[in-house]
This record gives structure tokens, C-alpha cells and sequence, in this order.
């Protein structure tokens, strides 16, 4: 009996001692970064997230402006009409966040001025990059009675289950079974030296 419980301890303990460890020094999801909506009214909220980062890292959004829209057809004194491109190139513009223990962020982004922008995010420590990814703002997506996102303030709640608690939950069954399993080979043994 008191070999079963010592072999049970020890799997428990592995399990639940080690994973900290391990999850502090690598970063607990793969690096990847998506958008909520990749094509957004001017001023409409949407939600940029990434992971790939080390728990609790500070990180660096930037949005980046791409090409505007093409100007339309504008006339010239004896009825010539043309069409151009003007391209206004903005700077870029920062955000400072830090990453939750998974090492992932979910930022909520507003962008004002119709055109393509892209999205990266960089950890300050681990000098990971997740993205780019490209949002367009389109000013006639909202007014052509497309659906319009969560307007009402608080983000909606995760349901899902965390890949890490899942991974962990294995890992520590794993070592559970394994303890189980000596324990079983360990009463056979003294059984059959108790018989022979």
C-alpha cells in the first residue's frame, strides 16, 4: 500500500511541479495573428489577436496604412475627365500591451480613414513577430446594410477551451496512467516472488 501511494505521488507531483517550469521558459501557443473582421466600416471596432509570446511579455502593436482608395473622376475646365491615384502614405502607428500568461493578446482596434492597413505585433523580449495581417476599411461596408460588430462596449466572452490547459491535462493524465501502470507491474512482481 505504501508503495502505491509513493508511485502515485511521484506521477502527481511530476505532473504538477514541472509544468510551471516549462511553461515559463517557452511560450505556450504557436506564433499566429488573425483579425475578428477583415473588412471593417470607418470608425467600426474590431479585434486583432496574437500569440506566439512569452507570458506576461510586453508587446508592440503597429498598424501600418497601406494604399488609400483611388480618387473618382474629377472634371477640369472643358469637360476632360480623369482618373488618378494619389497616394497618401501615413506613419505608422504604435500600441504597448502585454501578453496574458499564454503568452496570446486580444486588442480592440478602431480605424478612422477608409484604406488597407496591416497588423503585426512584436514581443519586446523574445523578439517574436506575429502577423501581418490586413484589414481593409471600406466607407461603404457599414452604410450598404452589412451587419455591424459588437457595439456594446465589453468584448464578448472566450468559451472555448485554452490549447495549454488542454496539453497539461494530458501531460498530467499521462503520468497519472504511467504511475498506475507501475504500480500494477510492481504487484505482480511481489506476487510472483511471493509464490515461487
Amino acid at each position: 500500500m505504501k508503495k502505491t501511494l509513493a508511485a502515485l505521488a511521484l506521477a502527481g507531483s511530476i505532473a504538477l511541479i514541472g509544468s510551471p517550469a516549462v511553461a515559463a521558459e517557452y511560450p505556450a501557443l504557436p506564433p499566429q495573428a488573425a483579425v475578428s473582421d477583415g473588412t471593417v466600416g470607418p470608425g467600426e471596432d474590431f479585434v486583432f489577436r496574437g500569440q506566439g509570446f512569452l507570458a506576461g511579455e510586453p508587446l508592440i502593436i503597429t498598424v501600418t496604412p497601406g494604399n488609400p482608395p483611388a480618387a473618382g473622376g474629377a472634371n477640369i475646365a472643358g469637360g476632360t475627365s480623369f482618373s488618378a491615384k494619389i497616394p497618401v502614405f501615413l506613419a505608422p502607428q504604435t500600441f504597448n500591451t502585454t501578453a496574458d500568461a499564454q503568452g496570446a493578446i486580444v486588442f480592440p482596434l478602431s480605424l478612422g480613414e477608409a484604406g488597407t492597413y496591416s497588423i503585426t505585433a512584436t514581443g519586446t523580449i523574445s523578439g517574436v513577430t506575429v502577423g501581418p495581417v490586413t484589414v481593409a476599411v471600406d466607407p461603404t461596408f457599414a452604410s450598404n446594410g452589412a451587419p455591424l460588430s459588437n457595439t456594446g462596449g465589453a468584448p464578448l466572452a472566450n468559451t472555448g477551451a485554452d490549447s495549454g490547459l488542454i496539453l497539461w491535462t494530458l501531460v498530467g493524465a499521462g503520468a497519472l496512467a504511467a504511475g498506475a501502470a507501475s504500480v500494477v507491474v510492481v504487484r505482480r512482481r511481489a506476487k510472483n516472488e511471493v509464490a515461487a
